[in-house]
């Protein structure tokens, strides 16, 4: 391979590494480019995964790596007599998210939280359901996450996870050294059933997006 091709493919795989690291941890001006993609990219996944939370005005609910705070509103209009609280490893999507909802923060229905998604700053048993879209791929170990989202959930509540299909992951620049997982059906569904969710009722199926992307959803059901 002549060396300028060499140089090529190193800066376009430096690049690839910026956009999937942004999106695993969104930082600075970079972060804030990465948010607006990731309204566009999980408007649909997001409208998907909210169904399967069955919400009542009353609800506590999380958001695990809220970004830039769109999936907040719209649970906080779907719960406005409950508490809303998103937890976020970057403190630029924690900036974007407190601006997108002040009045919801002011008004003391919203909180937002700095923290990582394997140790949640969380009480046990204190949320009705729990939202992570386009998340699991970033945390590590998958198993300690997974454990910490239950331990927070109180029985009978449920954790909504959408995750892309692993065969268009590469497309969307999302698979990079920041990525820990990837999934298809089976390996999202062996994934929940070797965690602490093991016990309880876990559903998978399949969303399709606008030029044939593939997105999963699982909903996962606590048992009492």
């Amino acid at each position: 391979m002549p060396f300028e091709n060499v140089e090529f493919s190193t800066k376009k795989q430096s690049v690839y590494d910026y956009i999937a690291r942004q999106f695993a941890i969104p930082e600075g001006q970079g972060g804030v480019a990465i948010s607006v993609a990731m309204r566009m990219i999980n408007w649909l996944p997001y409208r998907g995964a909210i169904s399967l939370l069955d919400i009542k005005p009353t609800a506590d609910l999380l958001e695990i790596g809220h970004g830039p705070g769109f999936g907040l509103a719209r649970l906080s209009k779907m719960a406005p007599m409950g508490s809303i609280i998103g937890v976020d490893r970057s403190p630029t999507m924690r900036r974007l998210a407190r601006a997108k909802n002040k009045t919801a923060i002011a008004e003391g229905n919203m909180s937002l939280k700095q923290g990582t998604f394997e140790r949640l700053p969380l009480r046990d048993e204190s949320v009705d359901g729990i939202l992570a879209v386009n998340v699991l791929y970033f945390v590590d170990p998958i198993s300690s996450a997974l454990a910490e989202a239950r331990r927070v959930l109180r029985p009978g509540g449920t954790l909504s996870v959408y995750v892309t299909d692993k065969s268009r992951m590469p497309w969307l620049q999302f698979d990079g050294r920041e990525t820990r997982h990837t999934f298809d059906e089976r390996s999202l569904h062996r994934t929940l059933q070797t965690s602490d969710f093991g016990g309880d009722m876990i559903e998978i199926r399949s969303m399709w997006l606008p030029f044939r992307f593939r997105g999963l959803l699982a909903k996962i059901t606590k048992e009492g």
